[in-house]
């Protein structure tokens, strides 16, 4: 028995021994970002920003919009007056009828997410979208009518989905990159924008870099500002860079 158990633990060591270099770690895989110096990514939302319409129907639905906001979401005034902005608002015609959109910017510390939202004002005559709900035709709808819209999920808005976002768990977007530079392990990467997640009801950046050995593959990194969770996309297909 004794010389039994002398075996067994020679045998352990002796197979132990080079599982040891599985665990050691790789060094970072090189990578390149390929952002112009002058890159914001705040600029991408004014190059398509229409400006802020100024006549009294545009005026009555930004109200509306925030008047259903706050009702909706767990938003308060005062949040709401210190955090966003109200940076467009157009009223455009489409197949079912005119639509209201407005755009918005968001502000926790140093993170700056940009999202826009709409909402039908108006529904033409003859169209099939839930005609059960019951709405007026070409008039322009009250707020309670907007609502009654909503309620149906008649027409897609993210009145409901708009967070009151937490406090920041980084005090930089350079600390927030840093740690998903380690844990991706890689030498760099671009930092791409800040996103109003709305499916999780936080604040996202997200970068990503070109892989140096390997042109067509790239890697895809996000950090949730709130919470510090990390999704990391290896072995991307590359995308059109900062411009997607």
């Amino acid at each position: 028995m004794h010389n039994r158990l002398k075996y067994t633990a020679y045998i352990t060591v002796i197979t132990c021994l080079p599982s040891c270099d599985i665990f050691e770690p790789q060094p970072p895989r090189p990578v390149t970002c390929e952002m112009p110096e002058d890159y914001n990514y705040l600029d991408y939302f004014e190059k398509w920003n229409d400006g802020i319409c100024t006549t009294t129907l545009c005026s009555t639905y930004t109200s509306i919009w925030e008047e259903i906001l706050l009702e909706r979401t767990t938003l308060t005034e005062p949040y709401f007056d210190e955090h966003f902005e109200i940076t467009e608002s157009t009223i455009s015609e489409g197949s079912d009828g005119d639509f209201f959109r407005i755009g918005f910017r968001v502000q926790n510390d140093w993170a700056i997410a940009c999202d826009a939202d709409h909402f039908i004002i108006r529904i033409h005559e003859g169209t099939s979208s839930f005609p059960e709900i019951g709405l007026p035709v070409n008039t322009y709808l009250s707020k309670e009518e907007i609502v009654a819209a909503l309620d149906h999920r008649g027409f897609k808005s993210k009145l409901d989905e708009i967070p009151k976002t937490g406090p920041l768990k980084f005090s930089s977007p350079e600390e927030a990159l840093n740690i998903l530079i380690r844990e991706a392990n890689v030498d760099t990467l671009c930092f791409y924008r800040i996103t109003l997640s709305i499916p999780l009801k936080t604040l996202t950046l997200k970068s990503f870099a070109r892989y140096i050995d390997n042109e067509d593959e790239c890697i895809e990194a996000a950090i949730d500002l709130i919470t510090g969770r990390t999704t990391i996309k290896n072995s991307h297909p590359c995308s059109n860079g900062y411009d997607r």
